[in-house]
């Protein structure tokens, strides 16, 4: 499985993944403030598919990640679905932010100092010690019954359903269009034009073809050039850019946006471009030759940097002996530099026609008015009069392209992790038909049990790994799906093997009721969420869907059909044929697995990762854990001593209690039958030892990997089976707490993971082991990853290499982490509240909020009262330039400029700050992007210290070396005529727009985080509502007062990542 970072990626994330809920922009990515605590809603409903406890934040990351489709360009996070049978697979993005941005990485091998301790009470050899003796005798083998002869067949061939709000309809022209009402959001629109032509298609040769043309339908048509194009879409609060308007994947290109309808021309324009895009490409060639760097600087990063060569070696293998075989989604060095005018026009006017394509559109307006304007804006496009040509057939088997378990060694000098890829192939089978999804289904609940039996196997002792054991589901390409997973721990082979072996126990011992009892109650459960919260299914969900629908077939049935469907489904499975099709998989595919690292000699060999596999013995069912019946008695309730009405949001509430705890409600329909939930207290890492920075969300990641009270991880696993619970705790700069989600039906549940949080927290050692194993991880990464290197050494730079702000433990502290070292950092700032802020938003009625809080929180003991303390040095004066060698032929290059200042932190201020990062990045895109057209990625963020008032600005770009200086100036000139003559009046109303959208009030999280920041804001603490009030009086001199105070290239940090 590619390493992508966080390893329960593609599926699910380890219950002890390391939230990344304080860091996301230097100081301020250690501070929880605002969106910091935020979770999308879709994130944690998603979440509700798994057993586990997941950190929230980290679901997100996986939202993200999973939103890209194998593909140079793919779209972030947007296609996110309620309750995904299957993800599609993406490839680990090369990433240019900070450490900390990111979820638990890939992993490391352990310095030879430290050591993982033993879990107490635990079984201290593996099923493969040599006293384990010989392989249990076949008798010992479940009797399968009529499955013992088993072999899948997906016979029912009926189509599944389609919901009949969306209308289907073609064209005389054979274009496809799927159109539906949909008011989340309001006023809201989410537009597709979907190609049936991907990578597959490249004509050989000439690999990067249909990514290359991709980009080139930003570069103009014969309506619209391509600056009338770019500022058309930002017109319309299109935020334009990489990664977010398109992407190109093995099987079809997929063009995008989304956008208000308060603007009148919005639609219109909308529908025109589309148009254009599928029927008049200019392509001319000297728009050919200025997009050929930014095209390969993509390639260079996503392709030639650590991360992109080992995910291409994964992905070579992946594709052995598919229809997908040698293909190269984004191209190579040489066949980038070979494309031409011709090639690029030659694939348009083959592929790109109506016949191949559909339009998408669901939004707030009639689906009378959508097929009208079809019909106008694409009802006049010829029809080629030559067939289309035929398309490769998606083999629907991939289990006998390799017959024997396939072991190999890849590493890369900048690989700054180092673990285990193992992996199976997948039969395609067919989503369109009853039978294909039942399989599909059938393999995704055949994961969750194989997930239960190994967190068995994992909290008894019985895998040597120190990463919580996984299994993933995904499809790599429309052809070609996977069964997955990455490990990590002290000894790699042992690891191999003690995993492997746990699953030839399934296969052997057979699965028991009970795990399949869980895995149907967790698979229910989020089907019942996802019934429950239809009404408020977000646009862009749907239109994901339709294009899957398109391309291959997959469901769009309505929820209620799907739900009913599914839980039907979960009836018919018996424990007996379930095992049959985990035999007939480990039987037909054999296991790839792959030694990942930065050095051979640090890694299994592949003759070492055959007798791993040699070695495997089938493990039996480990002992079942007494199940409980309930988190704990209901605390007696206590009165508030305060409690009223607050003006910030209609029907708002709060009660205060004598233990010094608020709790604040807010009525919310925006996600139907959800509930969000974040405590917040003041103090954080603050208040806690110099250097507990680097190791304070270790301690929180145990707690939330250990049970709670009584009950241990694998207990409380499958008690949060059956709920919609799922809370995560955090302790940030300057903040400590809590953050999560229910259903209203399960908010009792989450209350009293709150209280047993704060009164009864644990830490096994299988999670401190867990931990340690993660710390060692990130060592070695900030040993050996450039981006990591440059990452750190700016920390140091901005805060002047102050002790307080670290971002990897040392080795010091890795030695000295023990359960009870890491439960001690935690208690510290959550073991009790002086101060905590609740905020519930949700479809809740106050009564049932009013009884939780009287019951759950306003009993929590309370310490004595406290605050954060500053340790922010200030930022330094002056020009630092710090270089971080790389490679020549190393795809890490780029370049980091931090800029900093002090402005107390206002609606005002918000608002300037979003409109100044909104006014920098397009001119950026304009300037340095295609300007110099020698830079895929360029961007910036900026974020305050709502406590502290300081406020932090970096830009990020990439690109090869020999331009990174231009880079710079081109960059330095934009800040410093923004600074001096303000935006233009396009620029600023184009900034604007996007900043309108950016603040309409669509998700339970835009209410969460301005009742967060009343403490410091008081009554204007930056609603949607008066973000846009502030939005709409905001001129270019307040752009310059706020660039005067926070933007000052006379002081910044410069990082470049450069060939020396």
């Amino acid at each position: 499985m590619a390493p992508i970072i966080c390893f329960r990626a593609k599926i699910g994330l380890s219950r002890g993944s390391i939230p990344i809920v304080a860091d996301t922009s230097m100081s301020s990515r250690l501070d929880a403030r605002d969106s910091e605590i935020m979770r999308s809603d879709a994130d944690l409903v998603a979440s509700l598919r798994r057993l586990r406890r997941t950190s929230a934040l980290a679901g997100l990351a996986l939202a993200l990640t999973l939103g890209l489709m194998v593909t140079a360009c793919a779209p972030f996070g947007t296609e996110d679905e309620r309750v995904a049978v299957e993800p599609t697979a993406a490839p680990p993005v090369v990433d240019t932010t900070e450490p900390v941005d990111r979820p638990e990485p890939a992993d490391s091998q352990p310095p030879e100092s430290a050591e993982l301790a033993p879990a107490p009470e635990q079984v201290e050899v593996s099923p493969s010690d040599e006293e384990s003796g010989e392989p249990e005798p076949d008798s010992d083998r479940l009797d399968l019954g009529e499955f013992n002869d088993y072999e899948p067949a997906d016979a029912d061939l009926t189509r599944l359903s389609v919901d009949e709000e969306i209308l289907i309809g073609t064209l005389d022209n054979g274009l496809t269009y799927y159109l539906r009402s949909n008011d989340t959001p309001v006023e809201g629109v989410e537009m597709r034009l979907v190609v049936n032509a991907g990578a597959i298609l490249d004509p050989e040769g000439t690999d990067g073809v249909a990514h290359y043309l991709e980009h080139m339908l930003f570069n103009g048509t014969e309506r619209f050039s391509k600056n009338d194009l770019i500022q058309a879409l930002r017109s319309i609060g299109t935020d334009f850019g990489p990664d977010l308007n398109a992407y190109t994947s093995a099987d079809e290109t997929v063009y995008m946006f989304d956008f208000l309808l308060d603007n009148p021309e919005a639609l219109d324009l909308a529908f025109e471009v589309l148009s254009q895009w599928l029927s008049a490409a200019t392509l001319r060639p000297e728009d050919v030759e200025a997009e050929r760097g930014i095209v390969l600087d993509e390639y260079r990063l996503t392709e030639e940097s650590a991360n992109g060569r080992i995910t291409q070696y994964l992905n070579a293998i992946y594709y052995t002996g598919s229809i997908y075989e040698g293909m190269l989604i984004g191209g190579n060095e040489e066949t980038n530099n070979a494309i031409t005018e011709a090639h690029l026009r030659e694939f348009y006017e083959t592929w790109y026609r109506p016949d191949n394509a559909a339009v998408i559109i669901v939004g707030d307006l009639p689906v009378t008015d959508m097929e009208r304007m079809v019909e106008q804006y694409f009802g006049s496009l010829a029809q080629p009069s030559d067939p289309i040509p035929a398309q490769p057939v998606r083999h629907a088997f991939t289990a006998d392209f390799i017959t024997e378990p396939f072991t190999d060694v890849v590493t890369d000098p900048d690989f700054g992790f180092v673990s285990m890829s193992i992996d199976w192939q997948l039969p395609a089978w067919p989503a369109s038909t009853v039978g294909g999804d039942r399989l599909r289904f059938m393999e995704g609940v055949i994961a969750q049990m194989l997930e239960i039996r190994l967190d068995k196997a994992f909290q008894a002792g019985l895998m040597s790994q120190a990463s919580e054991p996984f299994m993933a589901l995904w499809q790599q390409a429309r052809g070609l799906r996977l069964y997955g997973t990455n490990l990590r721990g002290p000894d790699l082979k042992q690891a191999t093997t003690d995993y492997l072996s746990v699953l030839e126990g399934a296969a052997h011992y057979g699965f028991t009721q009970d795990e399949l009892d869980r895995a149907a109650l967790a698979w229910r459960t989020g089907l019942e969420a996802t019934l429950e919260g239809a009404e408020t299914t977000q646009s862009s969900a749907y239109a994901s869907r339709m294009v899957s629908h398109f391309t291959s077939g997959g469901g769009i049935e309505s929820t209620s059909d799907r739900v009913a469907r599914l839980g039907a489904l979960l009836g018919t499975f018996t424990v007996e044929e379930l095992t049959a099709h985990l035999r007939w998989i480990l039987d037909n595919a054999p296991p790839l697995v792959v030694s990942l690292g930065d050095d051979p000699a640090n890694v299994p060999t592949a003759a070492e990762l055959q007798a791993a596999i040699d070695a495997v013995i089938p493990v039996s069912v480990p002992e079942t854990e007494p199940a409980i019946e309930s988190l704990m008695v209901a605390p007696d309730p206590v009165a508030p001593t305060g409690e009223g009405g607050l003006a910030a949001f209609e029907g708002a509430f709060e009660w205060v209690f004598g233990n010094g705890t608020t709790v604040v409600f807010v009525p919310s329909d925006l996600a139907a039958n959800q509930v969000n939930v974040t405590a917040q207290g003041l103090g954080g890492w603050s208040l806690l030892p110099v250097g507990s920075s680097a190791i304070r969300f270790h301690a929180t990641a145990a707690v939330a990997a250990s049970g709670v009270g009584d009950a241990s991880a694998t207990q409380l696993d499958e008690y949060l089976a059956g709920t919609t619970a799922r809370l995560s705790p955090y302790i940030s700069q300057f903040t400590e707490g809590f953050t999560g989600s229910a259903s209203p039906d399960d908010l009792e549940d989450l209350f009293a993971l709150l209280h047993l949080f704060v009164t009864e927290p644990r830490i096994s050692q299988v999670a401190t082991n867990e931990q340690i194993q993660s710390m060692q991880t990130r060592r070695t990464a900030a040993d050996n990853s450039p981006g990591w290197i440059a990452a750190i050494s700016m920390w140091a730079a901005v805060y002047q290499d102050s002790p307080w702000f670290t971002l990897v433990a040392t080795n010091e502290q890795i030695a000295a982490a023990t359960p009870d070292s890491l439960l001690e950092l935690y208690k510290m700032r959550l073991g009790d509240v002086d101060d905590l802020v609740v905020v519930v938003v949700g479809d809740v009625d106050r009564e049932t909020v009013a009884e939780m809080a009287t019951r759950y929180i306003g009993t929590l003991p309370s310490g004595a009262s406290d605050s954060f303390v500053d340790h922010n040095p200030g930022f330094p004066a002056g020009v630092q330039r710090i270089t971080i060698p790389v490679a020549a032929d190393s795809g890490e290059t780029g370049l980091n400029i931090a800029f900093g200042g002090n402005l107390p932190v206002t609606v005002e201020s918000l608002v300037a700050g979003d409109v100044t990062e909104n006014l920098i990045n397009d001119l950026l895109d304009v300037t340095v992007r295609e300007g110099l057209g020698e830079t895929y990625s360029i961007g910036s963020s900026i974020s305050p210290a709502i406590q502290t008032g300081a406020w932090e600005v970096v830009i990020q770009a990439t690109g090869a070396a020999d331009v990174l200086e231009e880079s710079l100036a081109t960059i330095i000139a934009v800040i410093e005529d923004l600074r001096a003559n303000g935006p233009t009046e396009t620029d600023l109303a184009q900034a604007i727009s996007v900043a309108r959208d950016d603040y309409q009030l669509d998700s339970n999280s835009e209410i969460v985080a301005p009742l967060l920041r009343r403490r410091h804001l008081g009554d204007a603490p930056g609603t949607p509502e008066q973000r846009l009030q502030v939005l709409g009086q905001i001129t270019a001199d307040d752009i310059q007062r706020f660039m005067s105070v926070v933007v000052n290239s006379g002081n910044r940090i410069e990082v470049f990542r450069t060939v020396e």
